[in-house]
């Protein structure tokens, strides 16, 4: 696999400008862009490992780790497919990549962005659950959506499987490309601009719900992200004219998808993480007292046989993220946590 300008790619280049294509050679910026992103997920498994390793600490058990780890997989294959469907290698060396359905149908959407975006979503649902419903989002509940999704998304893929190339994706050896049908490529974006408007209108109804940590963030993040992916990749595939060849397009797309996922993952795994890491005992006391001054236990399924009158204070750890200023040496004493909280997040 090379990234080199060689005279096959030179030809390359020069048969697509016959047929009054401009194609962008692939050569070291493609090299670049898999290895920030390869980079980058690999730091993001180093912290899955972590996170699974300690995710019966109660901060990060709420946010359902063994979900999250799903989503990273769904990640990694979403960037596979874009890196092999994307323009950015050379698919005529492998009769898998040539073929094209694998990568495309499998890789980039059904495990890839449907998955990914799909998680982003039964968060959002999952939230809503808990907080407007006031009702347990476990059990039943939660298979039943996750097996929902899950099974949409399969159906969706061995459909598109028995389906001919011509109406899905074909191997273009002249380019040395995937060439998408354009229906399909409507079809694939209209169960995208769905999730999203899922999503959305879950953000609408819970925008005025009182949340004890940072679920309006997450809510929000994953709304706008949605939006931006949804609206990047509906250019990319219905705008321009075989986005692949143009290395400007190709890059933006990959690096707005993936960065986008990445951002979306640590919005809901940061605090808990660093705190876990670094902050162990403290942060989860705080995160304690939060929650039994503002009366949220039964959201957060939290019960424990800890003294209810324990405080938290802030006073002897100064360096913690989650602290309601960054003076050193304040003197909070027992300062209702609740209040601090609010100081701090201004919910």
């Amino acid at each position: 696999m090379s990234f080199a300008f060689t005279p096959e790619e030179q030809s390359r280049v020069e048969v697509a400008a016959f047929l009054g294509i401009h194609l962008d050679p692939i050569g070291y910026v493609d090299l670049s862009t898999i290895i920030v992103l390869g980079t980058m997920y690999f730091v993001e498994f180093i912290a899955l490992c972590y996170q699974l390793r300690n995710r019966d600490y109660l901060p990060l058990r709420v946010k359902n780790v063994p979900v999250m780890c799903s989503l990273y997989v769904g990640g990694v294959s979403w960037l596979l497919g874009d890196i092999f469907t994307g323009g950015l290698v050379h698919l005529g060396h492998s009769a898998v990549l040539s073929s094209c359905k694998f990568t495309v149908i499998w890789l980039r959407i059904c495990i890839g962005a449907y998955y990914v975006t799909s998680i982003f979503a039964l968060r959002c649902y999952s939230l809503y659950y808990v907080f407007c419903k006031g009702k347990a989002f476990k059990g039943r509940v939660m298979l039943v959506s996750l097996g929902v999704a899950g099974l949409s998304i399969v159906a969706f893929g061995v459909i598109s499987m028995f389906l001919p190339t011509r109406m899905t994706v074909e191997y273009e050896e002249i380019l040395d490309m995937c060439n998408y049908n354009r229906t399909y490529v409507l079809c694939v974006l209209v169960v995208i601009w769905t999730i999203w408007a899922y999503t959305a209108v879950m953000s609408w109804k819970m925008r005025k719900i009182p949340f004890c940590f940072n679920e309006r963030v997450e809510i929000f993040t994953s709304f706008g992200i949605l939006l931006v992916v949804s609206l990047l990749n509906s250019v990319c595939l219905l705008v321009i004219n075989i986005y692949p060849a143009s290395l400007g397009w190709r890059t933006a797309l990959l690096y707005t998808n993936h960065v986008g996922a990445s951002v979306g993952y640590w919005v809901v795994m940061w605090e808990p993480t660093y705190a876990c890491l670094f902050h162990r005992d403290e942060y989860l006391q705080y995160w304690i007292n939060i929650l039994k001054e503002d009366q949220m236990e039964r959201e957060y399924e939290y019960s424990t046989n800890m003294n209810t009158d324990t405080t938290l204070n802030l006073i002897e750890y100064p360096d913690i993220p989650f602290k309601p200023n960054s003076t050193h040496g304040s003197t909070l004493g027992s300062t209702n946590i609740s209040d601090i909280y609010t100081a701090n997040h201004g919910n």
